[in-house]
């Protein structure tokens, strides 16, 4: 069945400071404060829908949701043996460099909380002991709410590393049931990183000019923490496993004649 009723919405604020500093320092920031609602996070045409007959209980937090965000961009011309009267050597390799960077900050994507496993009832026919809480043949369904109120965001990466919560947290529903547990209702790991990129325009006679260009990105090589796994059936169910590209450097020249 192909269809086109899902919809999204999504309302921001953005403040924005940008200052020139003496010495040829820039700096330029904002902070982006939002909210990205919506009924999947389905990609490529397909969707994961618990009930494709009640899409009014997918509406929630879209999975690329980020409420907070801060950005900072910065380039300084350094003054170093800028000036042509200074000792030459020195100038043509020393002087006229410049250094940019970009900071990027923000406070994590939502995850939803799944059970991947085939539909398996206890002896009883009454306790479903596996997932697709609803038989409908389709996977991916959600379980029940936990029953006393848990810790949703904020957590810190110890947490994500050794687990956020037991499987038995999140009860399932009866057999034939849907789980009434939301989308997207706990809160990945943030994210930090900082590129920085040195360069500088070297002239070879008149007509040649060249760019030596050093680009450090995670320069920090900060562990970002990918989402945690959040599939009831998973041995892993709670923990971050993988993360972000670690530090990256690159070194390039270019010749224009």
């Amino acid at each position: 069945m192909i269809q086109s009723t899902s919809n999204s919405i999504y309302n921001g604020m953005t403040a924005s400071l940008k200052h020139s500093f003496h010495r040829g320092l820039t700096l330029q920031g904002n902070y982006t404060y939002g909210k990205a609602i919506d009924d999947t996070d389905g990609e490529t045409g397909t969707t994961n829908w618990q009930n494709a007959y009640n899409q009014r209980a997918e509406r929630a937090l879209a999975g690329f949701d980020v409420r907070h965000r801060v950005n900072i961009a910065g380039m300084w011309e350094m003054p170093f043996f800028k000036d042509r009267g200074s000792f030459a050597p020195a100038h043509y390799i020393l002087g006229g460099w410049q250094l940019s960077g970009i900071t990027i900050i923000d406070s994590g994507t939502p995850v939803t909380v799944t059970n991947g496993a085939a539909f398996r009832l206890d002896p009883t026919g009454t306790i479903n002991l596996g997932g697709d809480y609803n038989a409908d043949n389709t996977g991916g369904d959600r379980p029940n709410a936990p029953l006393t109120k848990i810790q949703t965001s904020g957590f810190d990466r110890s947490q994500f590393l050794t687990g956020l919560f037991p499987v038995s947290t999140f009860p399932a529903p009866l057999p034939g049931r849907d789980g009434n547990l939301g989308r997207n209702v706990i809160r990945g790991p943030g994210f930090a990183q900082v590129d920085l990129a040195l360069s500088k325009t070297f002239k070879i006679g008149e007509r040649i000019s060249a760019t030596l260009r050093g680009n450090a990105y995670n320069a920090f090589n900060r562990v970002n923490l990918n989402n945690p796994t959040l599939d009831l059936n998973s041995n892993n169910f709670g923990k971050s496993t993988s993360q972000n590209t670690p530090r990256l450097i690159q070194v390039g020249f270019r010749a224009r004649f």
